[in-house]
């Protein structure tokens, strides 16, 4: 019986981490982080009200800054190998143009990875 009971309780457990994102922060429109096992994990996703519970991921984990105003978010991205230690000394840079809807297919308006040079000149031609 308490073998049963130990099953049953890991089940449990189990079910419940796949249903909960551990981090779900909400940015801006339909823009949130969002990491379902651990802060290494966090990723910008779209998410639609229509969506039901999909997190639609834009950048992969590991994102570590964000910021954005009424036309762009932009976001810095340690790349994430599971399993493996982060490596902080690569930066991704990334600028998102802000839409009401998003496609996945093209990535509409997503621009990157870039490196440090290539975003501080893209940020200064889209101002």
């Amino acid at each position: 019986m308490k073998i049963q009971s130990l099953f049953l309780i890991l089940i449990w457990g189990l079910i419940q981490s796949c249903i909960s994102p551990v981090i779900n922060d909400h940015l801006v429109g339909n823009y949130y982080l969002t990491a379902p096992d651990d802060d290494n994990q966090l990723a910008l996703t779209y998410h639609a009200p229509d969506d039901g519970g999909t997190y639609g991921i834009i950048i992969s984990g590991t994102v570590f800054a964000v910021g954005y105003n009424k036309g762009y978010l932009i976001a810095k991205q340690h790349p994430y190998i599971f399993a493996m230690p982060l490596d902080t000394t690569i930066t991704k840079y990334y600028i998102l143009s802000l839409k009401d809807s998003f496609d996945f297919r093209t990535m509409n308006g997503l621009i990157g990875p870039m490196t440090k040079n290539q975003f501080i000149l893209k940020r200064h031609e889209l101002g």
